[in-house]
């Protein structure tokens, strides 16, 4: 037995280091979307609630400190993530189902490509996917082993996990729905542990909050209770929400969850324990996503909100593959499926990696390439930094027309004073309305900070997918008085303009707009 787990803890850690060693790529050729950039800002704000919770700004501030200023500093937090969530569905599965369910819960997750991207990018749900899954774990053990200190452990990951992000609240009736459905589960809710692991997380979790957000005028709870979306039956939410999702975690793999995780709760129910426990935390997240698709006319979901089900997700599908008193002949077909489901998203992953690392072949083939918008910012910071060097009066401020260009020019230019955005009321959806005003980047901060300054005016050119021309820059003529065109960056790829930056030398601000 024990050469057995230091066989299978080699491989594990063979497909961990792959995982990581895949994703060191692009991690370091990408550049920066404005989410990562906000989070790079919101790290210097200590714990600041607004959007997201403060612990994934927290670990990039850690890692850039440790790491140096630089996307592979940036984006430690999702590599490392991302190995971790490999090793922990490899223990779940192993401990719901054996060593083998095990090796193939390692492989699978390894393999999905929606896991690997979120192992690149910097975003909550990186660090989410292994808080969930070790949560769902040390809350079997605690019922397995009628432990309190493992119903502890699981109430602090409760508390580590929505300080990470709100949506981990979700786990608490995946723990009801899951205890629910066996015998042990209906017992132990009569005893204090399920108690006290909810009531931990939730005590070390809302008083902080509720303290930060109060203090700061609610921003929080205004962007997070405020209707979102426009309700209607009978939209095609729904149906938008199953082809995202096809394509993000590769088509075999997504219905091979679905299908495991409905078989465990029609056939299994009583048989199979472990699985649907499992399950229990893989359903709820799903259909709270999926559900309300009908309803409404706006894009409810984006296929990294309910990752952590489709996490526990994989764990069931690998239980699904060593399912005992199952015929050999049907278990070699489940196995030869997940296989192939696992060459196909292994195809999504390496077209991924080839569109990271050579966007010119997308441009080649008549397509615009995947990450353009991350295109471009570092070679604008530096001609805004020689600008700025170069210009005969101080230039202090920066001026952009929305948030993203920013998060990400504040990135690359290592700098979170005197740069405003002109759109702040735009972005309530995103948001970061009340965030950009926490922090003094509004348009009513510019026309306060910089009243009679001059400023640099970043516009970013809408290009024309027909004719590759870029739109004229009208916008900066209606802000400004004085305006006077100093720079343009371009960024092209096979001889086709992706990107293209206009930088003006601006004065006399003519009010809110």
């Amino acid at each position: 037995m024990k050469r057995s787990l230091d066989r299978d803890a080699v491989i594990v850690a063979a497909i961990a280091a792959a995982s990581l060693a895949a994703r060191l790529a692009p991690a370091a050729t990408l550049g920066v979307f404005q989410d990562e950039g906000l989070y790079w800002w919101q790290g210097y704000e200590g714990m600041s609630f607004c959007p997201h919770p403060p612990v994934t700004a927290l670990l990039v501030r850690a890692a850039t400190a440790c790491l140096g200023h630089g996307v592979l500093g940036l984006r430690a937090v999702p590599l490392l993530a991302g190995t971790a969530a490999v090793v922990l569905a490899y223990v779940a599965a192993r401990e719901l189902g054996g060593r083998r369910a095990g090796l193939w819960a390692a492989a699978l997750f390894a393999s999905c490509p929606l896991f690997f991207v979120l192992g690149v990018l910097v975003t909550p749900d990186a660090t989410l996917l292994p808080e969930w899954l070790l949560f769902m774990y040390a809350a079997w053990r605690a019922l397995r082993q009628r432990s309190n200190t493992w119903w502890v452990i699981a109430g602090v990951v409760l508390a580590v996990g929505l300080y990470t992000k709100y949506m981990m609240v979700l786990v608490v009736p995946s723990l009801a729905l899951a205890l629910l459905t066996c015998r042990e589960g209906r017992a132990a809710l009569r005893t204090p542990g399920p108690w006290v692991a909810v009531g931990l997380g939730l005590v070390l979790f809302v008083p902080v909050f509720m303290a930060w957000d109060l203090a700061h005028g609610s921003p929080t709870l205004h962007y997070q209770l405020r209707s979102r979306h426009e309700w209607e039956f009978g939209s095609r939410e729904a149906f938008r929400y199953i082809l995202n999702h096809l394509g993000a975690i590769s088509p075999v793999l997504a219905l091979g969850v679905w299908w495991a995780v409905a078989r465990r709760w029609v056939w299994w129910l009583r048989r199979r324990p472990g699985a649907v426990w499992a399950a229990s935390f893989a359903l709820f997240p799903l259909l709270f996503f999926l559900l309300p698709g009908a309803f409404t006319r706006r894009e409810m979901v984006r296929v990294q909100w309910d990752a952590a089900g489709y996490a526990a997700g994989i764990v069931v599908l690998a239980l699904f593959l060593r399912e005992r008193g199952t015929r050999g002949r049907t278990l070699r077909r489940r196995r030869m499926v997940a296989a192939a489901g696992m060459a196909v998203a292994g195809l999504i992953i390496g077209a991924v990696l080839v569109g990271a690392l050579w966007p010119g072949l997308a441009v080649r083939a008549g397509v615009r390439p995947p990450a353009r918008r991350m295109m471009g910012w570092r070679e604008l910071a530096g001609r805004l930094t020689q600008l700025r060097r170069e210009s005969p009066g101080p230039v202090e401020a920066i001026v952009t027309e929305s948030f993203a260009p920013a998060m990400c020019l504040g990135f690359h230019l290592d700098m979170r004073r005197s740069i405003y955005s002109l759109d702040a009321e735009q972005n309530r959806e995103y948001g970061v309305q009340e965030l950009l005003a926490l922090w003094g980047m509004d348009q009513g901060a510019l026309e306060r900070d910089t009243k009679g300054q001059e400023v640099l005016y970043v516009h970013s050119y809408h290009i024309s997918k027909r004719t590759g021309r870029s739109a004229r820059a009208e916008r900066v003529h209606q802000v400004y008085e004085q305006v006077q065109k100093v720079a343009d960056v371009y960024v092209e790829l096979s001889g086709r303009r992706q990107r293209h930056f206009g930088v003006f030398r601006c004065r006399g601000l003519k009010g809110s707009r």
